[in-house]
């Protein structure tokens, strides 16, 4: 196509509202992105924060707004009569002493707003009435979305709902759901949600935070006596949410979601880049399209260096999660039982997590070169077209034949196999059960973010290529520790005792210091201004 021809190309009109919606919100929100230093900061609470953020696996999306919920659930746990206006303040402060926000700022609007949000949350923690769940986990759901809330309200990001909206209703367009148990509600929503995920890597706070303003979109205007009935009548409010994280044809939708997403990936990075104005990308669409690619070339690029991040991220939280570990559990334990320590199986324990972890960052596969071309066809029928194609997608698959469960028996059979395996070889190897125990956590939580860190150099990949028989082999063997690996994130990510250790035993007494020695500075400034008079 001819330079000339390719300016004559004419958005969709889908597309052209979508931009300009998107560009708009997205540079009238960046004046909250922007700010300068704070006079707050404090060396030891930000040099803190820096070592807090490092021992625990987080992305980097997400180390905001896990910093709020850990600052609020602290202050709450310590002291649950807490005030609204004095955990708004608790908060605020020591978020600039990290140097995450800047209190002077902020207008008095959204500090207002902030006040309001904490009110209504702290009115919802008071009153919490639900059978399935415990006190604590309760606490914690509670807490988390009220961060996902305050971050929303310190950095609005209103372009990303846009994003999801538009990406859904494209994909929405090649779909085909012949089943009375899918709704167009429901598909609306599962559609949105997927997206969501796939977008913007949400935590499972996130991802509910979502929900519970979706299906309850007054949910950020209750007034008291609405936010007690909520809490009051948590069970059933919840359980509409939990319906959509489990609905049975959810993974349907990320198999379907995850293989027409990565343009819109890369639409969201050349947006975002803040190179366009709205009335510019409008009147030569071309030149999007054009910067379209020179991202995702960028990207591809960048992917090595996230994949690096990723693995040192990981390779700190696993060390010094198996130390502290290995010191308070397995060290006392061979010493009780054994009279002595036994090296071998500690070293192995610590060694082959971090071994295994470097290795599979590593050896780290890109997208293939014709992943490009996919790409760019992709993106200009999006923008012009307003669609992914023709093809149709049914969404509900059909039963799954005798043959397959076969396989299914026999794979079942081959990881227990695997799982046997490997605890003969350690007790042939004299490991304890402690040290059996260990070693299995570990090796799983290691074979799981190295599935997530390999993910993330396939993120723009619209059609992956085949493994090697070597690479395949391994993975066939390390699934069964993948599995347990995701089972225990998502406990950790519940209830991480070495990371409450962390902020009761270190945190705690360490942000309490800093605010006496701050409230003892402001004394002492207090009197050297009294006797200069």
């Amino acid at each position: 196509m001819t330079m000339e021809e390719n300016n004559k190309k004419v958005l969709a009109s889908q597309a052209e509202k979508f931009l300009k919606d998107f560009l708009e919100t997205f540079l009238s929100n960046q004046k909250y992105l922007t700010r300068e230093k704070s006079s707050e900061i404090n060396s030891a609470a930000l040099v803190y924060e820096k070592i807090r953020v490092a021992m625990e696996y987080q992305e980097e999306h997400l180390i905001f707004k896990n910093a709020i919920a850990r600052i609020l659930r602290r202050r709450y746990t310590l002291l649950p009569s807490i005030k609204s206006l004095m955990l708004t303040q608790d908060l605020m402060r020591e978020l600039a002493w990290a140097d995450y926000v800047n209190p002077e700022t902020l207008d008095k609007k959204t500090w207002t707003e902030i006040g309001i949000i904490i009110d209504r949350y702290l009115v919802i923690l008071n009153n919490l009435n639900c059978g399935i769940y415990s006190k604590l986990d309760l606490q914690k759901k509670i807490i988390d979305w009220m961060a996902c809330e305050i971050e929303d309200n310190i950095r609005p990001k209103e372009e990303n709902e846009l994003l999801i909206n538009y990406a859904s209703s494209i994909l929405n367009k090649n779909l085909i759901i012949n089943s009375p148990k899918i709704s167009p509600e429901d598909n609306d929503l599962l559609l949105k949600i997927t997206v969501y995920n796939l977008l913007f890597k949400p935590d499972i706070p996130l991802v509910e935070y979502y929900l519970l303003n979706k299906i309850y979109p007054n949910f950020k205007s209750f007034n008291i006596a609405e936010a007690k009935k909520f809490a009051l009548s948590f069970e059933p409010y919840f359980n509409k949410i939990n319906r959509y994280l489990n609905h049975p044809l959810r993974t349907n939708y990320v198999h379907y979601v995850k293989r027409f997403i990565p343009p819109f990936i890369v639409l969201r990075s050349t947006l975002a880049s803040g190179n366009f104005i709205a009335e510019n990308v409008l009147q030569a669409p071309s030149v999007l399209e054009t910067e379209t690619m020179e991202t995702y070339r960028a990207m591809i690029n960048s992917a090595r260096t996230k994949v690096f991040r990723g693995t040192m991220r990981a390779l700190i939280f696993i060390l010094f999660t198996k130390i502290i570990l290995a010191l308070i559990i397995e060290v006392p334990y061979d010493r009780y039982f054994t009279g002595g320590i036994h090296f071998l199986s500690l070293f192995i324990n610590i060694l082959t997590p971090v071994i295994l972890m470097f290795v599979a960052g590593t050896f780290v596969k890109s997208p293939p070169p014709k992943n490009a071309k996919f790409v760019a066809e992709a993106v200009s029928r999006i923008l012009y077209d307003g669609n992914i194609g023709e093809k149709k997608f049914n969404l509900i698959l059909k039963k799954s034949n005798r043959s397959f469960a076969i396989f299914n028996l026999f794979y079942g059979l081959f990881n227990i196999a695997i799982l046997v395996g490997v605890i003969w070889l350690l007790l042939i190897l004299q490991f304890n059960l402690v040290s059996i125990i260990l070693f299995f956590l570990f090796i799983s939580i290691v074979s799981f973010f190295s599935f997530r860190i390999r993910n993330i150099a396939l993120e723009l990949a619209m059609q992956r290529s085949s493994d090697d028989a070597i690479t395949s082999a391994i993975e066939v063997l390390f699934l069964p520790f993948i599995k347990i690996g995701k089972y225990i994130s998502g406990k950790f990510a519940l209830f991480n005792p070495t990371m409450m250790l962390v902020d009761f035993l270190i945190e705690a007494p360490l942000k309490t210091i800093i605010r006496i020695v701050n409230y003892w500075r402001r004394f002492v400034n207090a009197k050297k201004e009294e006797m200069e008079y």
